[in-house]
């Protein structure tokens, strides 16, 4: 690849081959190779002269960060080989600028609404769910949970009129393939509209297929249908 860029863009095909691929592969392969040899000939031993490694400027020149090895050899489980800051040691600060910059997002995504939680849901019947979509509000069951989506009405990429006209019904199976299989930032948003846990809804063997709820539904629900304040 070097020889073909130099060939073809510069016209110079010996250059490519020569310096570009394999006076580079060379001199890079020995600037590794320098990690087990000078480093461990050349420098001092600060913190342990059981072993044979050492610390040197120099070599951490040629290798880009390796040549304190006596440390590493003495601290393997650290991230760093320039235990300083102002060591030379790119790697080293590579990994300290991504682990800052994880930990702010870790401090941002704390503060990111999830919606009420699973175990903080009130409980409401089929019939009440029924009650809620014919007067009006604009419900969907998904895995047995009740979310309200008249607020995302608009923003739906697939346009409003897809959840309109699903609006009451069971689309747990449109949500998770049989439409359309929604990604996991789909799933991180619906969650943040869930309002209520429907009763008999959860189990899979009692699922309602998705089609609007009307009355004669309820004849085939069981159990009590008891349901807290919502």
């Amino acid at each position: 690849m070097p020889t073909a860029i130099c060939g073809f863009l510069f016209g110079d095909f010996a250059g490519g081959f020569i310096y570009a691929s394999c006076l580079r592969a060379f001199a890079i392969q020995q600037a590794t190779f320098c990690v087990n040899s000078l480093a461990h000939w050349i420098g001092d031993k600060p913190y342990s002269d059981r072993h044979s490694s050492r610390n040197n400027l120099i070599v951490a020149l040629i290798t880009w960060g390796e040549g304190y090895h006596n440390f590493h050899h003495e601290f393997p489980t650290d991230y760093r080989n320039g235990y300083r800051w102002m060591h030379w040691d790119p790697t080293k600060w590579l990994i300290w600028l991504c682990a800052t910059v994880m930990q702010q997002l870790e401090n941002e995504r704390k503060k990111l609404s999830w919606g009420i939680p699973m175990h903080e849901l009130p409980i409401i019947s089929l019939e009440k769910y029924s009650e809620y979509v014919n007067d009006g509000r604009s419900l969907i069951l998904i895995d047995g949970i009740a979310h309200d989506i008249r607020s995302f009405m608009n923003k739906h990429p697939g346009g409003s009129s897809i959840l309109d006209r699903n609006t009451g019904k069971d689309c747990t199976g449109m949500f998770h393939g049989e439409v359309y299989a929604h990604s996991n930032a789909a799933i991180n948003l619906l969650s943040t509209m869930r309002i209520a846990r429907v009763e008999d809804i959860s189990t899979p063997s009692r699922r309602i297929k998705p089609r609007k709820l009307i009355a004669s539904d309820h004849d085939t629900m069981r159990g009590s249908h008891s349901s807290h304040a919502f």
